[in-house]
């Protein structure tokens, strides 16, 4: 059966628009890195990739929750130790003032404004801040959580109860702002430290400084001492969340890569393979052209 020159022809366009098409994907590919360019190259495998997308996508979310609440926490952790300081500092005052029993003007003047620097300081570090965040007025955390009220003598706690918690992981929320009034133990101290000012403004006379004050105070003080143990192996768990996330964040990518990504070599193989039909093609066409029906066609 004699094969017309018109069908030739069309055989020849067809084959041409196959290889042009097979070198813009390769180029494609290449430009890209991508071994999936849409949909319908392999559903199964963009199925794949999409679900290790999702959880890629969790896996950045939780990450970021831990960075936000380890600089919280590193924060309250900070404030806490300057709180205990001075707490210690004024233990060792109030042990001393048990000792001494009464105070000269001069000594009863020093001491006085030794306590109330050193209750001022406790307050203040008790108000941290993180940008506009309060970290210790529970869920207030736009309000101050700490004011000393002078008339009353008392130590106001301005927040709430809840402590707001975020996810950093399926089965585990970190804490990210706290309930100042139970994690610090500042009223108990405070409340100490009032009361030996009272004493020595009132008579210079420390007879009413007694064991059960440093015991008050050794229970605020010990408050604070085991919430802030609880925040320091909070932040442990933190960093143990934070690797086991980054390491599967790489499995999980590398998953994604083996599906989509092009293999460059086979790529770059393939559109040099392309290339080479491709300008075959074209000269057989230029050897054949001049044949009258084909030159007729191709006008």
């Amino acid at each position: 059966m004699r094969i017309s020159n018109e069908a030739i022809f069309n055989t020849f366009i067809k084959y041409d628009k196959a290889k042009q098409k097979e070198i813009a994907r390769r180029t494609e590919e290449i430009a890209s890195g991508k071994g999936i360019l849409a949909p319908s190259d392999d559903f199964a495998s963009l199925a794949k990739s999409l679900k290790f997308r999702g959880i890629d996508k969790e896996l950045s979310s939780y990450l970021t929750n831990i960075n936000s609440v380890k600089m919280r926490q590193t924060a309250a952790e900070t404030a806490m130790t300057n709180i205990a300081d001075a707490g210690t500092e004024a233990r060792t005052e109030i042990v001393r003032l048990l000792n001494v029993g009464v105070l000269d003007l001069e000594d009863a003047e020093i001491v006085n404004q030794y306590l109330q620097d050193l209750k001022d300081y406790m307050i203040d570090q008790a108000n941290v801040q993180i940008g506009d965040t309060y970290l210790f007025g529970g869920t207030k955390s736009g309000t101050k959580p700490f004011e000393w009220d002078d008339s009353s003598k008392e130590l106001k706690y301005n927040g709430n109860e809840e402590e707001q918690r975020v996810p950093v992981s399926k089965r585990f929320q970190a804490t990210a702002t706290f309930d100042g009034s139970k994690r610090l133990g500042l009223q108990e101290m405070t409340d100490v430290i009032e009361q030996i000012r009272k004493a020595i403004e009132d008579e210079k006379d420390l007879s009413q400084i007694t064991g059960a004050l440093l015991e008050q105070f050794d229970q605020g003080y010990n408050k604070l001492l085991q919430n802030r143990s609880f925040i320091g192996a909070e932040e442990r768990t933190l960093e143990e969340f934070e690797q086991q996330h980054e390491m599967y964040k790489t499995v999980y990518n590398n998953f994604i890569s083996n599906l989509e990504d092009a293999d460059i070599t086979a790529a770059i193989t393939g559109l040099e393979k392309a290339k080479v039909a491709y300008e075959a093609s074209m000269a057989v066409f230029n050897q054949n052209k001049d044949l009258s029906l084909l030159k007729y066609l191709a006008a």
